[in-house]
């Protein structure tokens, strides 16, 4: 019985080594992880020898390098703002896909209803002008807290 204990205790060792990655943050932030999965905008692991599931968003992981072959994969892309038309790049994202990015300052958007206006317009024009705020204060996520008719509030993340 012991042979047997130490032996799937010895393979059990080798798979959780097998599953040893190196995580890069955006902001420079280095980690020595097990990775468990990704999924919603998340990644799922563990610190080594501890069994507590931690999760983080994608967003704020550069790339992860599996340490018994070198093998670096790309988690996510570094947004930065060059020009004016760069607020097409400004991501919107739930409350739950922010773990590891800093939050920011709140905005806000006032837009008068036109008459006639259809929802999906106002809607549209009211993420736009989110987005360009976001893109002025270099910030590249926004997380809406409410929206009205007439005024959507905001608060906005960075890496």
């Amino acid at each position: 019985m012991k042979k047997a204990i130490s032996i799937l205790s010895c393979i059990m060792s080798l798979i959780m080594t097998a599953q040893t990655h190196d995580l890069l943050k955006h902001n420079g932030e280095k980690l020595t992880i097990n990775l468990i999965k990704q999924e919603n905008n998340l990644v799922y692991f563990s610190i080594p020898n501890s069994y507590e599931v931690e999760k983080l968003s994608k967003y704020a992981v550069a790339s992860l390098t599996k340490k018994s072959t070198n093998e670096i994969t790309l988690v996510s892309n570094k947004i930065t703002f060059t020009d004016k038309n760069s607020y097409k790049q400004v991501v919107f994202l739930d409350q739950s896909q922010t773990i590891g990015l800093q939050k920011g300052e709140n905005i806000s958007s006032f837009f008068g209803v036109a008459k006639g206006q259809s929802d999906y317009d106002l809607t549209k024009m009211k993420k736009r002008r989110l987005q360009e705020k976001a893109a002025r204060n270099a910030s590249p996520f926004v997380v809406i807290l409410s929206e009205r008719p007439d005024e959507t509030k905001a608060v906005l993340y960075n890496y």
